[in-house]
């Protein structure tokens, strides 16, 4: 079926572990994991002994499983910038859908990237009005902290228990004032592969004029590399006519995630390397690509 945009969606494989969170009486690693077909459709029906999970190529046992319906916080930080400006009124339509997809159980707060950067109301909270209301707020305009702005809504997010999710709506151009704390890509995805935050990118291209010919500039392909490590998606627009269907997906998805967990051999406080693989033909799984282990005691 063709939709109203051009989409590209990370598949990578992999694990995270929220820190102080699902501890048994070891530590436990998480993994939240999308399971798609090839042709994207998702797969909400299948069993444990249908996954397995490798941490540095060694499988592991999964000692959690679960697909119930789970509940997640998210941010949904959205580029307020100068850059955005003729977005600005399909992503806060978009987000507006998004919210109207969230259950009772899930939580959300609204990020606003611009001269100043708001993550409101104070808290997270399950109510729609209360996140609409933030929607309806003045804009900021101006610079564009994209990468400090995902900074501070992991920080947001870090004591929230289960899924955390940043579902972001950048062009990812990366252009803080000079006020603004200096934020480093690298040191960014470092932070994003230790802290078990799902991030979801929806890229905003462009169009400028060059000798008199239209030429697209496509969103910066860092977008591409947060979700990739994180396990979540990245979604190009080339055409926003179904934008609010898109972000209706993104809900969807995220209900329907599979919750595996395993407890690691082994306590050196290092960044480990795991992929999770589906045993059934022509299926992808789609998770983080690593997870800090616990130090030894």
């Amino acid at each position: 079926m063709r939709l109203g945009f051009a989409v590209v969606v990370l598949c990578a494989s992999v694990a995270a572990q929220t820190p102080g969170q699902f501890r048994t009486s070891t530590e436990l690693v998480s993994v939240y994991t999308t399971v798609q077909e090839r042709n994207g459709r998702l797969v909400p029906d299948l069993r444990q002994e249908d996954f397995s999970i490798t941490d540095e190529g060694r499988e592991q046992r999964i000692t959690v499983f679960s697909n119930d319906v789970s509940p997640f916080s998210a941010v949904v930080l959205l580029d307020r910038s100068g850059s955005m400006m003729q977005h600005l009124g399909v992503i806060r339509e978009a987000a507006a859908a998004f919210v109207d997809q969230m259950m009772p159980v899930d939580r959300a707060r609204i990020g606003s990237i611009g001269t100043r950067i708001v993550i409101a109301p104070p808290e997270f909270t399950s109510s729609h009005d209360a996140l609409r209301d933030v929607l309806t707020q003045p804009l900021f305009g101006g610079s564009s902290p994209v990468w400090l702005s995902i900074d501070q809504s992991i920080t947001a997010l870090y004591e929230q228990a289960g899924r955390r999710v940043i579902l972001l709506l950048s062009d990812g151009d990366d252009e803080p004032s000079d006020n603004h704390p200096h934020t480093p890509f690298k040191g960014l995805l470092e932070r994003v592969k230790r802290s078990g935050v799902m991030v979801y990118a929806v890229g905003f291209g462009s169009t400028e004029t060059k000798d008199g010919r239209p030429k697209a500039i496509p969103p910066k392909p860092q977008l591409h590399q947060l979700a990739a490590v994180s396990g979540g998606g990245y979604f190009e627009l080339s055409d926003t006519a179904d934008l609010k269907g898109l972000f209706t997906r993104v809900a969807d998805e995220l209900h329907r995630q599979y919750w595996l967990g395993f407890e690691p051999q082994k306590r050196d406080g290092k960044l480990h390397s795991i992929q999770v693989k589906v045993k059934r033909p022509g299926m992808i799984a789609r998770a983080r690509q690593s997870y800090l282990a616990p130090s030894a005691r």
